[in-house]
């Protein structure tokens, strides 16, 4: 470790240089985006990211301190490893929806949508609604929770954290880009506007999608140390050989424009190449408890609809109530399609049992159809399973 020469004037020792950490930071003073996790159908806690993308963690819920005791250690490892190959905060937690679930840590379901606390504080007050107000609830601006003032030109070494340099991460402009894919699949869009680059995943490529982010935020990181600028990303991006989580820019790919970054975002949010998942509703999650519900004779009808469809997976198996955990097992462990959204056997389970509204966009594609399921395509039920692998629901056994 290097040293820092002590202040003018000070005869003390030389002030050990600062280090970055080697992870994320616990801790913010920014909103904070957060993603629902589950284990064995219980919701035990929430992955977040700063909206300053250097700040990142696991909150565990209260009252799955038992059941979910070594899921922060399973989250600390991989958001470590998340930050070792240089990925902002949010998109380092973006990358495990869909994943599988892991034993111990849980994991966050296919499609889940991001939420939005105004600071890690009201974050850990939704997971633990009695927990004692931290001391960082009261500081003043310009304070650490001891009081020491985070002006540092009073003898203080430096006190920062950064991101490893690379291209802006947005844009107000248009951007230009090219499509980048794996096979037969478009993984995403690789990007570029002003001094801004990056690769956007479409919604309809899962997990494979999530993987390409990883992958192409490390090659940005090298073309950026090259001194290639952002306007010559996408060319040299024709150049990169094929790799099996990257994907490649097709070589007669046509360099296309968008009148803005969200433009871009809205189309690779279309589901063109699967079918859309629907998710499992999460107990304690306020965008759940906002959904409107249905009237009793809507609400029959819509059971129907989900419960008639065609199972496009069956495990056998009955899973944990998030709702009602100490019941025993009741939930179905099965998946069903009706050719355009396919949802887990927890939605109409939920919805019947404990009046637990659909997302809204699931409502209403179901009203578009009159609550009457479509004659049933022959490729819907190869498409739904190719949905669940995409999103590693449902993973090829070990050779």
């Amino acid at each position: 470790m290097s040293n820092v020469p002590p202040p003018s004037g000070s005869s003390g020792p030389p002030v050990p240089a600062y280090q970055p950490p080697e992870g994320y930071a616990t801790s913010t003073r920014t909103p904070v985006v957060h993603l629902p996790v589950l284990l064995n159908g219980l919701h035990i806690g929430y992955l977040w990211a700063g909206t300053d993308d250097r700040s990142a963690g696991f909150v565990r819920r209260k009252e799955f301190l038992e059941q979910a005791y070594e899921a922060p250690l399973a989250w600390s490892r991989r958001l470590r490893e998340a930050h070792a190959a240089g990925l902002p905060a949010r998109e380092a937690i973006r990358q495990w929806i869909g994943r599988p679930e892991d034993p111990r840590g849980g994991g966050v379901p296919a499609g889940a949508r991001e939420d939005v606390a105004d600071g890690k504080q009201d974050l850990l007050r939704l997971a633990d609604p009695d927990a004692e107000p931290s001391p960082w609830d009261s500081l003043r601006p310009g304070e650490l929770p001891d009081g020491t003032p985070m002006d540092r030109s009073q003898g203080w070494g430096p006190l920062h954290f950064e991101l490893p340099p690379g291209y802006d991460l947005t844009t107000d402009g248009p951007v230009r880009y090219l499509p980048v894919v794996q096979d037969d699949i478009v993984l995403g869009y690789l990007w570029a506007g002003g001094a801004a680059a990056l690769f956007l995943p479409r919604a309809d490529a899962g997990a494979l999608g999530g993987d390409a982010m990883g992958a192409w935020v490390l090659r940005l990181r090298e073309l950026y140390a090259q001194h290639v600028p952002a306007s010559e990303v996408l060319a040299r991006s024709r150049t990169l050989p094929a790799d099996p989580a990257a994907g490649a820019v097709p070589a007669d790919a046509t360099v296309q424009e968008a009148p803005s970054l969200q433009h871009l975002r809205d189309r690779a949010d279309v589901y063109e190449q699967s079918l859309r998942p629907a998710n499992n509703p999460v107990p304690g999650d306020p965008e759940v408890m906002k959904r409107p519900a249905p009237d009793a004779a809507e609400r029959d009808a819509v059971l129907r609809y989900l419960r008639e469809a065609p199972v496009v997976y069956d495990s056998g198996r009955l899973l944990t109530d998030g709702f009602d955990p100490a019941r025993p097992a009741t939930v179905p462990d099965t998946y069903q399609t009706d050719g355009t959204w396919i949802w887990p056997g927890g939605i109409p389970h939920h919805l019947e049992h404990h009046g637990v509204p659909l997302e809204p966009d699931l409502l209403r594609h179901i009203r578009g159809n009159n609550a009457q399921l479509p004659p049933e395509d022959p490729t819907a039920r190869e498409r739904a399973k190719r949905t669940l692998r995409w999103h590693r629901i449902l993973v090829p056994p070990p050779t």
